[in-house]
């Protein structure tokens, strides 16, 4: 069987289920595009025909994955991305740190300025979960994962086994607010973010079907959700995007280089190129993706809503689980 490896030649983790089902498919066979001078590539598409751009920084074994919001009329998250992308093109990673960066899962809602793909599904609800509600509808889609972006995202964290996953969302706050599992910092280390940004815990909370709860229930990923502050508000740079992400990852390699992003010059540092390796999406399916089974922990924000199922066995020890679902914001 066939080991996929990052270009270092460093295995990069997988279940043996997935490895069996992919391991056949050579990435990068497709065509892959890209804008001149752009670090952005395009290997897959939505179900609007729209192309998915991702870039790739780094050559570490512990890969952090950086999404753009998965909401298409959260375009703030966008700007973000791409100066942290721009930024990584000229600062190398820190040692033993990968940086997959997805500009934006749903090009469909961004393009048509909705909360949808174009498919009217609600992406951040229609990720594997054993919550998923027993009666699906528009927003939440068919089934777990019926959309060939989540398809892909599925794809991606399964063969990349994110230590990892940042999702950027638009926020009205007059700071940025960040919310993590626990586990993202090695105890008693704090987050590397600046002062007038605020930082909380998931509290073991996940909107059903979310990439939050995917990535932190079913790939024991380390998971942050950054909220933006308001477009009128001061925003959080770039530069400290990126020390949050790769902050106290790996103590052995120091400050992140983007500390030095405002006092060095792009002649000081040789740019990098993204490197092939972001899969390529034409052969995605959902026979191998199946809601997470493992016993969830309690949530106690709201009631677990009638239309919620909950399967599997619940370890006797542990609480009832409660999940919580608010409507998404109106369409624009």
């Amino acid at each position: 069987m066939r080991i996929l490896r990052n270009n270092n030649s460093s295995p990069v983790g997988t279940t043996g289920f997935w490895m069996a089902f992919f391991g056949s498919l050579i990435l990068w066979t497709g065509v892959v595009t890209a804008q001149s001078g752009s670090p952005w590539l395009s290997t897959a598409k939505s179900s609007g025909q729209h192309p998915i751009e991702v870039a790739r920084f780094g050559k570490g074994s512990k890969n952090v994955l950086i999404v753009g919001s998965l909401a298409g009329n959260e375009p703030e998250s966008l700007t973000l991305i791409d100066a942290a992308c721009a930024l990584s093109s000229q600062y190398s990673p820190p040692e033993g740190i990968t940086l997959l960066f997805v500009r934006t899962l749903n090009p469909d809602g961004m393009v048509d300025h909705v909360h949808t793909n174009s498919r009217g599904v609600d992406l951040n609800r229609n990720f594997p979960s054993r919550y998923f509600t027993s009666i699906p509808d528009r927003l939440t889609g068919p089934a777990p994962a019926s959309e060939v972006e989540t398809q892909y995202m599925v794809r991606i964290l399964q063969e990349y086994q994110p230590v990892r996953v940042v999702h950027l969302r638009s926020g009205m706050g007059e700071h940025p607010l960040i919310l993590v599992t626990e586990g993202w910092t090695p105890a008693g280390k704090p987050a590397v973010v600046p002062e007038r940004v605020s930082v909380g815990l998931f509290d073991r909370s996940f909107k059903a079907g979310s990439l939050e709860e995917y990535a932190a229930r079913g790939m024991n990923a380390a998971t942050a959700t950054i909220y933006l502050s308001a477009p009128d508000q001061p925003q959080i740079t770039a530069a400290e995007l990126l020390r949050f992400v790769t902050g106290n990852l790996n103590p052995q390699s120091g400050m992140p280089p983007a500390s030095l992003a405002e006092k060095a010059s792009r002649s000081e540092s040789k740019p990098t190129t993204p490197s092939p390796g972001i899969p390529e999406g034409n052969s995605v399916t959902t026979s191998g993706i199946s809601p997470q089974t493992r016993p969830a922990e309690e949530v106690e924000f709201l009631p677990t809503p009638p239309e919620f199922l909950t399967t599997g066995k619940t370890d006797a020890k542990s609480e009832p689980s409660r999940y919580f679902e608010l409507p998404p914001p109106p369409h624009h």
